[in-house]
């Protein structure tokens, strides 16, 4: 689009030039559809998708038990599917390449289980893992990226598992999206292909999160009877605690008042002990973490995301029967009073409005030093 806007402007200043038009350019509107449309076009391509998939298993029953052919279909289909999304097409025929390259993507990994033999391994998640990684990357449409983080991060969750490593899961997509979320606008090139992986990812994290809280982890999902190691909810909410702390030092770091040694200590300190406090709820952290960085990057996604994953997560714990009412309902009230100081500590003594009132008066003398001190006399 910028492109063609740019061959139009200089064909205008041409005509400029020989005296044909007058006046300066004007580019042309282009019309764009109510979200509520694109949204439809959206679910649509979702569900040819399937159709799409299941004409392949019914009518091409034998073809699709062959490995290879499903490798050679479900690639050509992406191929095809990259091909048109990168010409930038009609709403209609967006969503009709989106539907074959889930389909695509869907015989690929078939063909990867077939070719494996084994559902439970690590391979076949990895490579799934691999691929669906390439695709958020390289697939030049919003849509198709925010699902191929999202399978990404379905993939990688599993790898986890079946590697032992399920207390570093949270963490490391928690981690994974603060980073890309924060450095988003490092590159304009690659902001909107950072800005939907990391929604891919948050779309995972949060559920993820709330099925360990309601009982249903991977391995019920997995139909394993395997249980994990109880210390392995502790060094969960301890690397999450890590996530919070890269989040809150990054955003000192940025911010443009200078915070002083104590402040920044207090400020961690006070971090350390909210993660602390909300240990025994789970997913309380991931919540705070999503509004503070919404509010930092004043992106309304994140923070309706973080506002609303906070209140599934703290009625949920309100309702576990592994404590009694009065323990719970104690932790949530210290949980709040300290929130509540750190409020007022805030509010007395790191003042925003107090410091911009403070730093412009200061620049103001530095500019008119006679009259600051006509002032103080």
């Amino acid at each position: 689009m910028k492109i063609q806007q740019t061959q139009q402007q200089r064909l205008w200043q041409q005509l400029q030039e020989k005296a044909l038009v007058n006046g300066e350019f004007q580019p042309a509107e282009t019309l764009d559809s109510p979200w509520f449309i694109k949204l439809l076009l959206a679910c649509s391509g979702w569900f040819a998708s399937l159709f799409i998939l299941g004409f392949f298993l019914l009518t091409l029953q034998d073809l699709v038990e062959n490995s290879t052919v499903c490798l050679v279909v479900g690639s050509g289909m992406i191929l095809m599917a990259y091909q048109m999304l990168k010409n930038k097409p009609s709403e209609f025929l967006e969503h009709l390449m989106l539907a074959f390259s889930l389909a695509g993507q869907a015989l690929l990994a078939w063909a990867i289980f077939i070719i494996d033999n084994t559902v439970f391994s690590v391979f076949p998640w990895f490579a799934i893992f691999i691929i669906q990684s390439s695709l958020s990357l390289i697939m030049p449409h919003y849509i198709h990226r925010v699902c191929s983080a999202f399978f990404a991060s379905i993939a990688l969750t599993i790898c986890f598992h079946y590697l032992q490593l399920s207390a570093f899961t949270s963490a490391s997509l928690l981690l994974l999206a603060l980073f890309l979320v924060l450095n988003e606008w490092r590159s304009v090139k690659w902001q909107p292909a950072c800005e939907a992986i990391s929604y891919g990812i948050i779309l995972l994290l949060i559920p993820l999160k709330a099925s360990y809280i309601i009982g249903y982890d991977l391995a019920y999902w997995l139909n394993e009877t395997t249980l994990e190691h109880s210390w392995y909810y502790y060094l969960d909410e301890l690397l999450l605690l890590v996530a919070m702390l890269y989040l809150v030092i990054t955003l000192m770091q940025r911010s443009q008042h200078h915070f002083p040694f104590n402040t920044k200590l207090a400020i961690i300190c006070s971090t350390i002990c909210l993660c602390l406090l909300s240990m025994q709820a789970s997913g309380i952290t991931i919540g705070f973490a999503l509004l503070i960085l919404g509010f930092s990057n004043s992106n309304k996604i994140l923070q309706g995301l973080g506002i609303t994953s906070l209140l599934f997560y703290i009625s949920s714990y309100y309702y576990l029967l592994t404590l009694t009412l009065l323990e719970k309902s104690a932790i949530l009230l210290m949980m709040g009073l300290f929130i509540l100081a750190i409020r007022y500590a805030l509010l007395k003594w790191l003042n925003p409005m107090q410091i911009h009132s403070d730093s412009s008066v200061l620049s103001h003398k530095q500019l008119n030093p006679q009259q600051g001190d006509t002032d103080a006399i």
